[in-house]
């Protein structure tokens, strides 16, 4: 066999591996993931709608994209959340195959895991020149807590071309080739449209990559090498800025888009929340239980839990070690060592928010990220600072790799290569088990032909019929920032974005990243429905139909909304379906009203 050919096969081999452990540590998604979603059921039917909405409207009408149909009469709604477009164009081959979002949506899930693994394989094994190394990097980075804690945000699992995009920074600085330079461009690209908050950190981390290789290796910059990454980075903005501007726009629109400083203090980390595990993780949940519980006093225990995992740790000093050893030997690996080093020190910091959490005490000590929120692009829409706990996890990945390739050749050199290959799968059978999650639970959800009755008939009907459903959430003015914290939104609109997949209607109705003042004030009018002024507010808005659900709202809401018909003029029974009752309006108020009825309930927001 030729040594090509044999590379080839390795190479084939490692791919069918990192295939199988994303099969294998996702169970049972694979087996289950038709009708059944992992972990809880809110947030993937969301991210099911996301990927269904594009792949909808991109074969509809593309310029169309970002005004979806949730959170009627609002514009650009898609924006209150990650388009996830890369994704999405993924995606249609498998949706075109099943005609399941659920599906769709769980399979991509599995493919960004596997993604992250290989990309951070390619990355750490053209470091190290090691593939053990590589696959070690690749199954620390993919499988980090962090991660694991995000199984359902398919956004920010989708972080596989953040190593890729580093690995291509990498390779123009040493081979000087402009297609290395612009395949870094497009990775960039890539991620920032999968998800934004790893395109505003990514362009962070690419401007700190610069930095240190300007400080550690000038010559680097010669006049062509930088022209080149200059026009690549501008195309690569230019590319982006038609996906962005429907979110300046959004951000324009709804001044509450932009996240104030104590909300991102709420959200931010805190020092022992480098110790905290996801409740998911198979050794560390229980053990870090009692952090967890604390985490739940501020904030979000999901976002909270960073810790990195026993084994990365451990591997990631030691590499550190390694590079800092061998730094004055190899430009690049020194290099390397301050980059990672670096990358791995910020992105911890950053972890901590606008002003330093310790052990449960907030004290009045600013934080780096107090700064960036002012002067870097993009960074006043970030709420949750803790997830820059991904490029602490590709830190830890990358010298975790040196650590790996350094013992490994050690090793070689003094006891052969049988010693060196057992403590190779030691290690790796470590690192399984340190990141290895629980038998995830899945929980079942209703596909398009089980969905009930009253979206079949929402679809028949013509035009946009923009439809408010009611209950809506609970009004509670006493709630820290918004109603994304609020039970009885996250029990009722997730459900009503997703069956919208069957209809595409419009809704006053909506779930996603930010809750517009629009939905806001429909639901403090909604406590004394049917009033007048709720009535007059949805008319409005250009509203058509109510769907009064009827298990929801319970015998006695439904009663009083008979009576309102009776006397209402402007308002009509149409039919009831199930518990499910259908009321339409005979008159609205035109488009230009409603924006002027937006305008007013911003400024009372606002004002409050």
């Amino acid at each position: 066999m030729t040594h090509a050919r044999r590379r080839i096969l390795l190479g084939l081999a490692i791919i069918i591996l990192f295939l199988f452990i994303a099969i294998a540590l996702t169970r049972p998604l694979l087996t289950k993931g038709h009708d059944a979603t992992i972990s809880n059921p809110e947030d993937p039917i969301f991210q099911a709608w996301v990927l269904a909405w594009d792949i909808h409207e991109l074969g509809r009408n593309p310029l169309n994209l970002f005004n979806a149909n949730i959170y009627y009469p609002n514009r650009y709604t898609l924006a209150y959340s990650d388009s996830q477009l890369p994704t999405a164009i993924l995606a249609i081959p498998f949706l075109a195959i099943t005609h399941n979002p659920i599906q769709s949506a769980n399979l991509m899930l599995i493919f960004h895991f596997f993604l992250c693994s290989l990309g951070a394989y390619l990355l750490t094994k053209h470091l190290t020149r090691s593939r053990i190394a590589g696959v070690i990097a690749g199954i620390a980075f993919a499988y980090a807590p962090y991660k694991i804690a995000h199984l359902t945000h398919l956004n920010l699992c989708a972080a596989g071309w953040i190593p890729l995009t580093i690995l291509f920074l990498h390779l123009y600085c040493e081979k000087k080739r402009p297609r290395d330079a612009f395949l870094a461009a497009l990775f960039f690209t890539i991620q920032a449209l999968s998800a934004w908050y790893y395109g505003l950190m990514l362009a962070l981390g690419i401007l700190l990559f610069l930095i240190v290789r300007l400080i550690t290796n000038r010559k680097t910059f010669t006049f062509r090498w930088t022209a080149v990454l200059a026009v690549a980075l501008i195309l690569a903005i230019l590319a982006i800025i038609p996906f962005a501007l429907p979110y300046l726009k959004s951000q324009r629109d709804e001044p509450l888009f932009e996240r104030p400083m104590d909300e991102v203090a709420f959200y931010s980390a805190d020092v022992q929340d480098f110790l905290l595990a996801p409740k998911e993780s198979l050794v560390w949940g229980e053990v870090t239980s009692g952090l967890r519980k604390d985490a739940e006093k501020r904030g979000n225990p999901t976002e909270r839990a960073i810790f990195p995992g026993l084994i990365p740790l451990i591997l990631g000093i030691g590499g550190a070690v390694y590079l800092f050893r061998r730094r004055k030997t190899d430009d690049e690996e020194r290099f390397s060592f301050w980059f990672y080093v670096i990358l791995l020190a910020v992105s911890a910091i950053l972890c901590l928010g606008v002003t330093l959490h310790f052990f449960g005490n907030r004290t009045n000590i600013p934080l780096p990220f107090r700064v960036l929120y002012y002067i870097f692009p993009g960074f006043k829409a970030i709420r949750v600072p803790a997830r820059f706990a991904i490029f602490v996890a590709l830190a830890l990945a990358v010298l975790s790799g040196f650590a790996v390739k350094g013992l490994v050749d050690w090793l070689s050199s003094r006891r052969g290569v049988l010693v060196s290959s057992l403590v190779s799968l030691l290690i790796f059978g470590l690192l399984i088990v340190d990141l290895m999650p629980i038998y995830l639970p899945m929980y079942k959800v209703p596909l398009k032909d089980e969905f009930p009755k009253v979206y079949t008939w929402l679809g028949e009907q013509e035009g946009e019929a923009p439809t408010v459903e009611l209950p809506l959430a609970k009004y509670d003015p006493k709630a820290p920032y918004d109603l994304d914290t609020d039970k009885s939104w996250l029990e009722l609109e997730p459900w009503r974005t997703y069956y919208s997949t069957l209809h595409w209607k419009k809704l006053l109705n909506g779930y996603s990243g930010f809750i517009p003042s629009s939905y806001t004030e429909a639901v403090r009018l909604y406590k004394d429905f049917p009033s007048k002024e709720s009535m007059d507010y949805f008319k409005d808005m250009g509203i058509e139909y109510i769907i009064l659900h009827g298990k929801k709202v319970g015998p006695a809401a439904v009663e009083k909304m008979k009576d309102w018909d009776k006397k209402d003029q402007d308002i009509k029974f149409v039919t009831k379906l199930d518990s499910d009752y259908v009321y339409q309006f005979t008159r609205t108020n035109n488009t230009s009203g409603r924006d002027d009825l937006i305008r007013n309930v911003k400024k009372i927001e606002n004002d409050q």
